[in-house]
C-alpha cells in the first residue's frame, strides 16, 4: 500500500506581506474603534496614506541590555534596560493632503480645491510643532493570508526628505514610536492564514 503523500506544510508559514489595496498605512484620531483581527473592515475615520516605497515596512525594537559580573568576573545576568518600539517607512504620494498632515501636522496644512485658474493646492507649514499623534493600523497579505499590525498610540518622531531630484521618487521617510497602552503593549500583531474549515 502506498503511502499518501506528505503536506510539507511549512512552506505555507512563510510570508512576504504586500500593502491591501485598501491601504498599507492608515491613520485614524485617538477614540476611534480599534480593529480586533487581521480581515475585518476598519472605521471610516481611517484616512489611507497612500502608497509606500518599494522597501515597505520596518519594525525595530530597542531592547539594549547590561550584563552583570560578579566579583569573579563571571557573567551572572543579563538584564534588559529599556524597551522601545520603532516603524520606518517611506511615504510616496506627496500630493496627498493625509500624507502632509501626517509628516506636517494637521494643523500646519491646508488643502484649496482646483479653481478655473489653478489646481488643488496643499500649504505646509514646516516647524517644531510636535506631530499629530493617533492610532496607526498597517494591512498587509501574501497569497491567502492577512496580516494586520495596530499601534494604538503613535507619533511620528523623524521625518527626513522629501528629496527634490529628477533622478529617484521624492519620499517623506517617516519614523513612527509606539507608546504602550493600559497593558503595556506597544502594538498588537494579527495573522489570518486565509484557510477556512
Amino acid at each position: 500500500m502506498t503511502a499518501p503523500p506528505v503536506v510539507i506544510a511549512e512552506v505555507q508559514e512563510i510570508a512576504a506581506p504586500s500593502p491591501k489595496v485598501t491601504g498599507g498605512v492608515r491613520f485614524a484620531p485617538f477614540g476611534t474603534t480599534l480593529p480586533t483581527d487581521a480581515t475585518s473592515a476598519l472605521d471610516p475615520a481611517f484616512v489611507t496614506l497612500g502608497r509606500v516605497e518599494q522597501n515597505g515596512l520596518e519594525r525595530v525594537e530597542d531592547r539594549p541590555e547590561g550584563k552583570q559580573y560578579d566579583w569573579g568576573g563571571n557573567l551572572i545576568a543579563i538584564l534588559q534596560d529599556h524597551y522601545g518600539l520603532q516603524l520606518k517607512f517611506k511615504l510616496l504620494q506627496m500630493m496627498n493632503s493625509a500624507v502632509q498632515s501626517a509628516v506636517h501636522g494637521s494643523a500646519n496644512v491646508t488643502t484649496t480645491p482646483p479653481t478655473a485658474t489653478t489646481g488643488t493646492i496643499i500649504t505646509s507649514k514646516i516647524n517644531g510643532t510636535l506631530l499629530d499623534s493617533g492610532i496607526w493600523v498597517f494591512d498587509a497579505y501574501y497569497q491567502k493570508m492577512s496580516a494586520r499590525l495596530v499601534v494604538g498610540y503613535g507619533r511620528p518622531t523623524s521625518i527626513a526628505g522629501p528629496k527634490w531630484s529628477h533622478k529617484e521618487l521624492a519620499t517623506f521617510d517617516v519614523t513612527l514610536e509606539a507608546f504602550p497602552n493600559d497593558g503595556n503593549d506597544f502594538a498588537i500583531e494579527y495573522w489570518d492564514d486565509g484557510i477556512f474549515t
